[in-house]
């Protein structure tokens, strides 16, 4: 269906596609992973404008680590699994400091989360409004719903949600990000916070 003419913000709040190809046309595919690897997504990324239709393969660790990097105002915290080693005393035998780096200007980090604030507000996580507090984030479905995603975050936590098979069947029809992956992201932030 076509929708005449969009803002970003409304593109990205119902996963209107066509934007963001056009949008990547306009600023460039090698700009674009080259901010990707800073944020903390590995790819391999295919250097074409289906790039922006998600069709580099990433991983959920990767991904919610760049979302991480909005909540933080632009600074990547590399995710460690292991924060601190203590004896049976509590002393600590070893301990693990993250690594921070700013990787994006912190006005440029505002603004993108303002646009995936909306995407809570009036898009298609709009599910994620029960937890009453300020959220941004993004749903994710790929072709032939063989994934689903959510990806999203608070002020205070990132977390992210794939639900699919390793072998590239679909997962069910009409099983979108919304559906199938942001009730479980739901379930998780609604303990977690």
């Amino acid at each position: 269906e076509y929708y005449g003419p969009n803002t970003l913000r409304k593109a990205l709040e119902n996963s209107r596609n066509v934007s963001t190809v056009r949008l990547l046309d306009k600023i460039g595919v090698n700009p674009v992973i080259e901010m990707a690897q800073k944020m903390g997504l590995s790819g391999p990324f295919q250097a074409n404008l289906s790039l922006a239709l998600g069709t580099s393969e990433v991983t959920l660790l990767g991904l919610t680590e760049a979302y991480g990097v909005l909540a933080n105002q632009g600074v990547l915290v590399e995710p460690i699994a292991i924060r601190l080693v203590t004896d049976s005393a509590g002393k600590i035998l070893e301990q693990n400091h993250p690594l921070a780096s700013e990787v994006l200007k912190p006005e440029t980090a505002y603004l993108t989360t303002n646009i995936l604030k909306g995407v809570i507000n009036s898009g298609t996580g709009q599910n994620a409004r029960v937890l009453n507090r300020p959220v941004a984030g993004k749903t994710g479905t790929t072709n032939d719903y063989q994934d689903a995603w959510f990806i999203g975050f608070t002020p205070r936590l990132a977390a992210g949600v794939w639900v699919g098979l390793d072998n590239h069947q679909t997962i069910g029809a009409r099983e979108t990000g919304a559906r199938a992956a942001l009730p479980i992201w739901l379930e998780f932030m609604q303990k977690a916070l």
